[in-house]
């Protein structure tokens, strides 16, 4: 009899694993294959994020998946990538990705309504880098002068242009990808360039330069402030550069990974699952991750998570607020 028992109950708990086991299965049918990762131009923070995690998803546990880093450019390409759905995944900046989600600024009237948030990436401050041999020391100094705001469309083109406004600086702007721009820099083509910190770039121009952070002062900062209160105020840590030596603030934004909305929702949620236990392999590739990605960081968002991204969260402890928490 208690033979009986014990065979009625191993084919019952086979049954069961043979039911969950065909349902992952016939869930992970309509799981995507191919998934691309909207970046930025080779050389910034936004490759070396979207690389990372291009690498750690490739890996996905019994799950075959083709992953492939688009070189883009950048934060308001990237919504708009996502919005006609050329894109699965794409990093933008947090005051992009709300102005994205509301309609407002650089989307005027063309709310981005497709895009959520996958996770967060990590945070930075915007920078005008030039080397001391230009003598710009502040961002007057540009006034009339060749300099680079990065790739168009990207964040920190948005941001250069529109400090450049507020404060009534006129320099002659060019587009360079970051790469390009720190040569120009040396060659004394343009006399400086826009980035974020962390940025690898300005780190090797240290080696053989010396090298130029200009953020904006007390005065610049009230008046940009009331032309653009959806960017938050962050600072740089001493000694992340030489020419750093003491922390230095200035206007930033966090990195964010978003995603189509229509990504299923148990995918999403195995995805995510996965990049958190793999931290340490992300921050090999994009160390600034490591400590961006904890789950105390979930509030910098400023578009609603996946529904798939936030079941992860919320089974992990963390907190959401309201607003930020998955809509249709």
């Amino acid at each position: 009899m208690k033979a009986i028992r014990m065979k009625v109950v191993l084919i019952a708990v086979m049954s069961l694993s043979l039911f969950f086991s065909q349902g992952v299965l016939a869930d992970q049918k309509k799981w995507p294959r191919r998934v691309s990762v909207g970046s930025a131009s080779p050389g910034g923070g936004f490759y070396l994020g979207a690389s990372a995690l291009a690498k750690v998803i490739s890996k996905m546990p019994d799950h075959r998946l083709s992953v492939s880093v688009e070189i883009t450019g950048a934060s308001k390409h990237n919504v708009q990538l996502l919005q006609s759905r050329q894109i699965d995944i794409g990093l933008a900046a947090t005051e992009v990705a709300w102005e994205a989600w509301h309609g407002q600024f650089a989307f005027e009237n063309k709310k981005q309504d497709r895009v959520r948030t996958l996770l967060p990436g990590w945070p930075g401050v915007y920078m005008f880098v030039s080397l001391a041999q230009t003598g710009v020391k502040s961002i007057r100094d540009l006034e009339d002068r060749s300099y680079s705001v990065g790739p168009r469309k990207s964040s920190n083109e948005l941001f250069g242009r529109r400090v450049f406004k507020a404060l009534g600086v006129q320099p002659n702007l060019t587009n360079l990808p970051t790469s390009d721009a720190s040569r120009a820099l040396v060659d004394g083509t343009v006399s400086g360039f826009s980035i974020a910190w962390p940025a690898t770039v300005v780190t090797q121009l240290e080696t053989q330069h010396k090298v130029e952070i200009i953020t904006l002062n007390t005065k610049e900062k009230e008046i940009f402030s009331k032309a653009f209160p959806q960017y938050v105020y962050l600072t740089i840590p001493a000694g992340e550069y030489k020419a750093v030596p003491e922390a230095k603030s200035n206007f930033g934004l966090y990195n964010l990974f978003l995603c189509d909305k229509d990504l299923p929702e148990d995918f999403v949620y195995a995805l995510v699952k996965h990049v958190y236990s793999n931290v340490n392999t992300i921050a090999a590739v994009q160390p600034k991750m490591k400590s961006g990605m904890r789950l105390a960081n979930l509030k910098y968002t400023t578009v609603p998570y996946h529904k798939g991204a936030a079941k992860y969260f919320l089974e992990q402890g963390a907190k959401i607020p309201a607003h930020l928490m998955p809509v249709q």
